[in-house]
Order: structure tokens, then C-alpha cells, then sequence
């Protein structure tokens, strides 16, 4: 995809210049292009994140969606317990410990520790 990336990004810096030869006022795309292309070739260089550096502007489409997730599984889809194979709370623990932040989350559980077959082991010396 950065093949890509650069191919494009060539071509509509070229059109864009042709296009301005012959109308001056289309320079003026520069002033949206060139942020677009910036942030482009800042995702090829970084090395924090390999889906932006492999998909260059593209990658950061997982991030809005993964920003917009919350919201849309809220209210429409399911809750964070109810994943198959794996629900959603593990897969995040997963994600964290691999990005070497905090992966624990205060508070408490959302998961129904009174259901039946839940496993738990009990202290001999707590509260019964």
C-alpha cells in the first residue's frame, strides 16, 4: 500500500499542477492536498504503529472506527460480554499487554459472577 501511496499522491500533485497551468485558482487544492500528503508520509516514517506505516491514511479509518465502536455496539449490536469466540473484554486485556499500557479496569467486572457454572475460588479466611 505506501507504493500506492506515493504512485497517488505523485499523480495528484501533478494534476494538480497541470490543472493549475491552465487555471490559476486550482492551486488553492494544494492547501487541502498537502496536509493529506504530510500526514501520509509521517505515517510511512513512524515506526509506533505498523497499520498506519503499511496503509498509510487508510489505517487510520481502524482507528475512527475503533473510536466509534462503543457507540454503535451501545446501540445496536450486543454488549461487550457477548462475543464469539472471545468476548470483547479479553480481546482488549489482549491488545493492551501487547501495547505495554495498564490492562486492568477498576471498578469491578461486567461479567455475571452469580450465573450458574461461574467458577470462583473462595478465601477460607473472608466472609462466607
Amino acid at each position: 500500500m505506501r507504493r500506492e501511496f506515493f504512485f497517488f499522491s505523485i499523480i495528484a500533485v501533478v494534476a494538480v499542477g497541470v490543472w493549475g497551468w491552465f487555471w490559476s485558482p486550482a492551486f488553492w487544492v494544494y492547501a487541502g492536498l498537502g496536509p493529506i500528503l504530510a500526514l501520509g508520509i509521517y505515517d510511512v516514517l513512524q515506526t509506533k504503529h505498523t497499520l498506519l506505516r503499511n496503509y498509510p491514511l487508510l489505517g487510520h479509518g481502524r482507528y475512527i472506527m475503533e473510536e466509534l465502536r462503543p457507540k454503535i455496539y451501545q446501540y445496536f449490536v450486543e454488549s461487550d460480554t457477548d462475543g464469539r469466540p472471545i468476548s470483547r473484554i479479553f480481546r482488549s486485556v489482549v491488545y493492551q499487554r501487547a501495547k505495554k499500557v495498564l490492562d486492568s479496569n477498576p471498578f469491578g467486572t461486567q461479567i455475571d459472577v452469580y450465573r450458574i457454572g461461574y467458577e470462583w475460588m473462595h478465601s477460607r479466611f473472608g466472609p462466607p
